[in-house]
């Protein structure tokens, strides 16, 4: 990668990167960042317009790959992307994953993958981890939760910020940054697992944004990364309150959570939902247990109604209680 000015070819897309970087108050001048390159052109569309924004801003860039072995090109792909930023002068972080087939592979993946970029921002003291995701990989996210029935805080889709990761090119369209590579000759990869339709994002991807696009055309894709940003507003005012109406109603008893039934009544369903999803802890409740508790809430008080929800958690309405029970094990 060659040293480019900050104008010159692919300039309209690096001031947009640069007005979202602004926008969501992404990164400081001076920030040390850990870039997650994956050889494809989201991403090395992103580390080149970083590069370009960080004379100006003051950043220093560090580039972090993993071969996850997935594929017979995942190797050759590794080598090039190093070799690449090495050339370029960048730090470069290669991990080879271990054997991650099984089942959920999409999820383990990108847990080892994000475990990796943790682990090297804390080495090089790094503020910010940055990654290539998209306008269109937000759209693809909302759809593909909508159809499993996730909340108001799912359906906001990839946020433009979450802690220490962002996503400069959040506002910026998939063939754009693929337009982009070509305009100032970067090479790239096309990762297969993109088209591959055992994941939930690839089938949004290939059979659901095409049609949309052809029936209401690319402003339809602009609108719903909007709602899905509307969304993420919302959610995080409910979560502020919700967080405070928490503090004051629940009481922690050792492995037990107590609220009174009383006090939880007037609450609207939006942030009772709030609460006890707080108080049961990050555990998927496939079974519906929080949801069966809070229909219960709305019946008259009788006998007391036991709902199992997942890894151990119960949730005990009674007369004038609900305690939420959480196992030791979640405690730790």
């Amino acid at each position: 990668m060659e040293s480019r000015a900050y104008g010159g070819p692919g300039f309209d897309l690096v001031e947009r990167a640069a007005r979202s970087i602004d926008r969501f108050s992404m990164l400081a001048d001076g920030d040390i960042l850990v870039v997650a390159v994956s050889g494809g052109p989201d991403s090395t569309c992103l580390l080149d317009v970083l590069h370009r924004l960080s004379t100006p801003r003051g950043w220093t860039l560090h580039v972090a790959h993993v071969d996850h072995g997935l594929s017979e090109r995942s190797e050759p792909i590794a080598a090039r992307v190093s070799s690449a930023a090495a050339t370029a002068g960048f730090d470069v972080h290669l991990m080879k994953a271990p054997d991650l087939e099984g089942s959920n592979l999409h999820a383990r993946a990108r847990l080892f993958r994000y475990s990796f970029f943790e682990t090297v921002a804390r080495e090089v003291g790094a503020t910010k981890i940055a990654t290539g995701h998209t306008l269109d990989d937000r759209v693809e996210t909302t759809l593909a939760r909508l159809v499993h029935g996730a909340g108001t805080e799912g359906l906001a889709g990839i946020p433009p910020s979450d802690g220490g990761r962002v996503r400069p090119l959040i506002e910026v369209r998939r063939a754009e940054t693929q337009a982009y590579c070509e305009e100032v000759e970067l090479a790239f990869d096309v990762d297969p697992a993109n088209e591959d339709e055992r994941f939930d994002r690839a089938s949004v991807r290939t059979a659901l944004i095409p049609t949309i696009e052809q029936r209401w055309g690319e402003g339809a894709i602009h609108a719903m990364a909007s709602s899905a940003e509307r969304l993420r507003t919302d959610a995080a005012a409910l979560k502020g309150l919700a967080d405070t109406l928490y503090v004051q109603l629940a009481k922690r008893e050792g492995g037990r959570i107590r609220f009174q039934r009383s006090e939880l009544g007037p609450v609207p369903p939006a942030l009772r939902r709030r609460l006890l999803e707080r108080a049961v802890g990050r555990v998927r409740d496939r079974s519906g247990g929080i949801e069966a508790a809070l229909d219960a809430l709305d019946a008259p008080g009788g006998e007391k109604r036991h709902f199992d929800v997942a890894s151990g958690v119960t949730i005990e309405i009674g007369r004038a209680d609900v305690i939420v029970q959480r196992p030791a094990a979640l405690e730790n």
